[in-house]
């Protein structure tokens, strides 16, 4: 019933956020905030990447490289959840953009490696976090605070 494929989807959808989270969170990268919207399922993780950026807008390879895991990290949550993404393109379309802003110039073939990597060191940190990021995965089903979040990742509880 429509119930049943709610709540699937807004698993799914937590699923993939969670991942979003402990990565950017394991990289570095200060979250800003998250919402599970609870009538369409529709999730968004935010981080603090503004300050990365250098006075034009560019972003260093320790960036790229940062956004890159974020990036792939909920596509890569969902496929060992169920061994396939249905999310994430505009995950990739938000990496392009960040490939853009890179100080130096990435051709098609760092780009692929980049994102290659970025799946790779994304779905290491998740294998190796797991119960931290099953947690994640509950809190965000339950709409918990920012800070209790942060606590699941950091092995203390609120």
């Amino acid at each position: 019933g429509g119930k049943e494929e709610g709540e699937a989807l807004r698993e799914r959808i937590c699923r993939h956020e969670a991942g979003h989270f402990l990565c950017g969170y394991l990289c570095g990268l200060p979250v800003k905030g998250y919402e599970v919207n609870g009538d369409t399922g529709v999730a968004c993780v935010e981080f603090h990447t503004g300050g990365n950026a250098d006075s034009k807008g560019e972003l260093s390879n320790d960036d790229i490289a940062a956004l890159a895991v974020v990036a792939m990290s909920g596509s890569v949550a969902e496929i060992m959840a169920y061994g396939k993404a249905s999310g994430g393109e505009n995950d990739l379309l938000e990496l392009q953009n960040c490939f853009r802003r890179s100080e130096e110039f990435i051709g098609a073939a760092k780009q692929q490696d980049l994102t290659r990597w970025g799946a790779l060191t994304s779905y290491n940190l998740i294998r190796n976090n797991f119960k931290r990021y099953e947690g994640l995965v509950e809190a965000f089903k339950e709409k918990r605070s920012l800070a209790e979040c942060v606590a699941i990742i950091e092995g203390s509880t609120c």
